[in-house]
């Protein structure tokens, strides 16, 4: 069966892409052939996930959209469309799963003109998974490869193994370039196309610019290094040893000595080639076979976000068969009174199938939603869990700011009981009852002999000698010989 051309759709602009080249078309060519756009990563909320390999699909398309709303941002209110990518990792016995989720007003936003035109939209992918296409149309080897796309309004970095994406790091673009370095965006372009990262390539006007991209392009691969070597474990990669750049054709000079002071040495560094006579269109050209590929079954793992799907044609649809039916009974009943009772017959039949199906859907369904209302009180129980923890974490914390205070408080207490005993022996005065309610005050009920009133005295202003801020009494009294007072003394 020959292949089927799309219409790939970009802005106001429309194309008839065959797997070879591009015929701009009309819009109304979408009636006839299958259509696609790619949108940018800005669109998209990405999540990572690893679940056990015993999952079936359908488990784990559910686990996927689960856990993208618990941990991947998405918002209740809103619409999502999601699609995955999927890694079985041989060496853990689990699956790992990339998500991509964009909600219905992010697709609405990017492709609201369009469909306004073409009300359909069969192929709605993530721009930076089209280079899987490279590798299904072409005869490359696949190794480790890093896809380096530098564009006007986008950038990224997206990393390959054998074949098959693992990874991808957005990146700055010629605008967001051009702003870090203080120059316009065309003038920035020239000088990355012409001169790339070398810096002596650069005519002497314009070495004050070369310091600059050289710190800028250096911290966008510490960035793109720490997301290979964070895969390192997962796939079993040493590194990558390719580079191909999506710059419109264009090479950029310097980038892999870049990668070298990072420790990735000896890479082959070159432009992305797809058309050698449409070099300048060489992204668009990885997009529109990404969705070429797709819409003729020739793409692993295809990843659509479309929620603009075209309906059947009428004359396939369920409906339009029963009118169809109804319509041809009648004509002929009139012609064979007896057709009615084979029709009845054959009615029967189709009925007793369709509640066939019907009654497997229904239980699949049930299935589902039983499996779903099973996690779903799982991710309650768990919540309430982590609540119960947060909650003992949060007793455990305040117990460990008040500490010290409950430290310090104990300590104040104890020294005005030394300091009280201490004075009481200094001045040989015996006590009744000392009384200690809080760190700042103490209540103190003294004795002493009638020849020894003055103590008393002495045993008040020596508190206030030691640093005390007041011990005062109301009064000294005389009681068979023995004078008694009940001193208050304040810290």
């Amino acid at each position: 069966m020959s292949a089927k051309p799309i219409v790939y759709l970009e802005k106001n602009e429309a194309w008839l892409f065959d797997g070879e080249s591009f015929t701009p078309c009309d819009h109304s060519s979408v009636k006839k052939y299958a259509a696609g756009v790619s949108i940018p990563l800005s669109k998209l909320q990405v999540g990572s996930f690893k679940f056990g390999s015993t999952l079936s699909e359908d488990d784990l398309e559910i686990q996927t959209e689960i856990k993208m709303h618990e941990e991947g941002g998405l918002k209740a209110d809103l619409d999502y469309e999601i699609a995955s990518y999927k890694h079985v990792l041989e060496f853990e016995n689990s699956t790992l799963v990339e998500a991509f989720a964009s909600s219905h007003e992010a697709l609405d936003n990017c492709c609201a003109d369009i469909v306004k035109t073409t009300k359909v939209i069969d192929w709605v992918v993530p721009s930076f998974i089209t280079y899987s296409s490279y590798y299904a149309d072409n005869t490359v080897e696949a190794k480790t490869d890093l896809f380096y796309y530098l564009g006007d309004e986008e950038a990224y970095a997206v990393l390959f193994h054998k074949g098959f994406y693992i990874a991808h790091r957005k990146i700055l673009s010629i605008q967001e370039l051009a702003k870090e370095i203080g120059v316009d965006e065309k003038r920035c372009a020239t000088m990355l196309r012409k001169y790339g990262l070398v810096e002596e390539a650069y005519p002497e006007e314009e070495r004050p610019f070369i310091d600059q991209l050289q710190a800028v392009f250096s911290k966008q691969v510490e960035k793109i290094v720490h997301t290979i070597n964070h895969k390192r474990g997962l796939f079993g990669i040493e590194g990558i040893e390719r580079i191909f750049i999506d710059f419109k054709g264009n090479e950029l000079f310097g980038l892999e000595e870049v990668f070298a002071a990072y420790g990735m040495e000896n890479l082959e560094s070159k432009p992305l080639v797809c058309n050698s006579d449409d070099l300048a269109n060489t992204h668009r050209f990885i997009k529109a076979m990404y969705i070429y590929l797709c819409e003729n079954n020739r793409m692993h793992n295809a990843l659509n976000l479309t929620p603009y799907e075209r309906q059947a044609p009428w004359l396939k649809r369920h409906s339009s068969h029963l009118i169809l039916s109804t319509a041809a009974a009648v004509l002929i009943a009139l012609i064979h009174p007896g057709y009615f009772y084979i029709q009845d017959s054959i009615f029967d039949e189709k009925i007793s199938e369709l509640n066939m199906r019907v009654v497997s859907m229904e239980a699949k369904t049930k299935s589902l939603g039983i499996k779903l209302k099973a996690l779903q009180k799982e991710v309650k129980q768990d919540e309430a869990k982590v609540l119960g923890m947060k909650d003992v974490n949060k007793v455990h914390q305040i117990t460990l700011d008040t500490l010290p205070l409950l430290m310090n408080t104990r300590y104040i207490r104890q020294k005005m009981m030394y300091d009280a005993l201490d004075m009481l022996n200094l001045h040989k005065l015996s006590t009744v009852s000392m009384e200690q309610n809080s760190t700042e005050s103490m209540k103190i009920h003294v004795i002493a002999d009638y020849t020894s009133r003055d103590k008393i005295a002495k045993f008040m202003k020596a508190w206030m000698a030691s640093g005390y801020k007041e011990a005062r009494t109301k009064e000294i009294y005389l009681d068979e010989n023995i004078y008694e007072s009940k001193i208050e003394v304040h810290r």
